[in-house]
């Protein structure tokens, strides 16, 4: 008589690799060259160029994004521009449209000089720079849909590889929310 087979311990299932914690990738913006002494918000035509999903940035800023948004594309996710370059006149009429020269009781309260005057972030609104401050006024900065946490993490893993950060983090130092803080605000910081 044969002995019963031996009966085979289930195998174990593999533990699915962890994802790594995202961070968020910041880096301070350097001007290039070319753009010193250029006018923000008055970039010559020359000096822009379309990108993918359309709209202009810097002409090398334009090349890393198209780069990044192809990239993106066979990963599977897509980079919708909100915001790209903006004229001063654009910018001016952003500005007026979110500010206010009189406090309307937002928190955290969010404030901007310019003409001389104190200027309050209207309630429910997002920032924005001082007209003739902005990088999106040099076609450094594009504001991309990041409400799908899809697209968020795929621009945190891999915008850096294209010369992309935030501008900040989504907390201040001593750990208090940055009310100035962005996840849609991308700027092409190295050249």
């Amino acid at each position: 008589m044969t002995p019963p087979a031996k009966k085979k311990a289930p195998a174990k299932k593999a533990a699915a690799p962890k994802k790594p914690a995202l961070g968020y990738p910041v880096k301070k913006l350097v001007v290039p060259a070319a753009l010193k002494g250029v006018p923000n918000g008055k970039l010559p035509a020359k000096d822009l160029k379309t990108i993918k999903g359309g709209g202009t940035l810097y002409t090398t800023a334009a090349e890393s994004f198209n780069a990044m948004w192809l990239a993106a594309k066979a990963d599977k996710v897509t980079l919708n521009n909100q915001g790209d370059y903006r004229t001063y006149a654009q910018q001016l009429a952003l500005f007026r449209a979110r500010y206010s020269t009189k406090d309307a009781g937002r928190k955290p309260k969010v404030t901007r000089q310019f003409e001389g005057k104190t200027w309050y972030l209207r309630p429910g609104c997002a920032p924005c720079a001082t007209p003739g401050t902005s990088n999106h006024g040099l076609g450094l900065a594009i504001d991309l849909d990041t409400r799908q946490s899809k697209v968020y993490d795929w621009l945190r893993a891999n915008a850096p590889k294209y010369g992309f950060y935030l501008q900040g983090k989504p907390t201040k130092p001593d750990g208090k929310p940055n009310p100035e803080f962005e996840p849609w605000h991308w700027q092409k910081v190295d050249g």
